[in-house]
């Protein structure tokens, strides 16, 4: 599963940074959210949203896609291809830990004890939650279940707007690699999507951004 994920996102590497508009604004106010300082793990780097906009900061990218991580090595130099679900890292290795529109991709409660296993002072986290894409076949997981499990210091909830109508909200999906989960179509077929293309207006990511004190764990 690891490996079908991770070539689905390394096919996408060159079209990614164009098309991903919510993914490049949620990396923003999250960065925003939490002030980061010190040496800071990007984790699920992608091409590295998050990185640009933490200022004097160490930054080390982690992501599961080759593709990926050679596309934020040439712009930020130190990365690891990894699982978020099993940090190569030694506990308390970073002080702060951003993780943006990755973990519901894993195992979101392992990354996330992950992350908190591996930082100092706080874990960041953005994740599109259950009521994200109305067309969606996608496990969202649910904000109350990820609240309830870890109890943040902080958090915010924020409908990030898809800017993109129609065929290009599909166009959306298959250049920023996620129109495909562990080989299983989650945005419908070809056709249904085709057909359904031309009664889509506004889409949403509900995105949920949590700030947690690393040594509530």
């Amino acid at each position: 599963m690891k490996n079908t994920l991770g070539r689905q996102f390394s096919r996408a590497t060159e079209t990614y940074e164009k098309w991903a508009v919510p993914q490049r604004k949620s990396a923003k106010i999250l960065v925003e959210f939490v002030k980061p300082s010190g040496l800071v793990l990007d984790l699920g780097c992608g091409t590295g949203f998050v990185s640009e906009f933490v200022n004097d900061c160490e930054v080390v990218g982690l992501d599961i896609s080759e593709g990926m991580a050679k596309a934020y090595r040439e712009k930020f130099r130190k990365v690891v291809i990894g699982n978020a679900e099993n940090l190569p890292f030694k506990d308390r290795s970073f002080d702060f830990v951003l993780s943006n529109f990755s973990l519901h991709w894993s195992d979101w409660r392992k990354s996330i004890r992950e992350a908190l296993r591996v930082c100092k002072n706080f874990v960041g986290v953005a994740i599109p939650v259950y009521g994200s894409v109305s067309f969606s076949e996608f496990p969202f997981p649910k904000a109350e279940e990820i609240l309830e499990e870890f109890k943040p210091q902080e958090f915010k909830i924020i409908n990030l707007e898809i800017p993109f109508r129609g065929m290009e909200l599909i166009k959306f999906f298959h250049y920023t690699g996620t129109a495909n989960f562990t080989g299983k179509k989650n945005f419908k077929t070809k056709r249904e999507l085709i057909k359904l293309s031309k009664d889509l207006e506004k889409e949403y990511f509900k995105v949920l951004f949590l700030k947690l004190k690393s040594r509530a764990f």
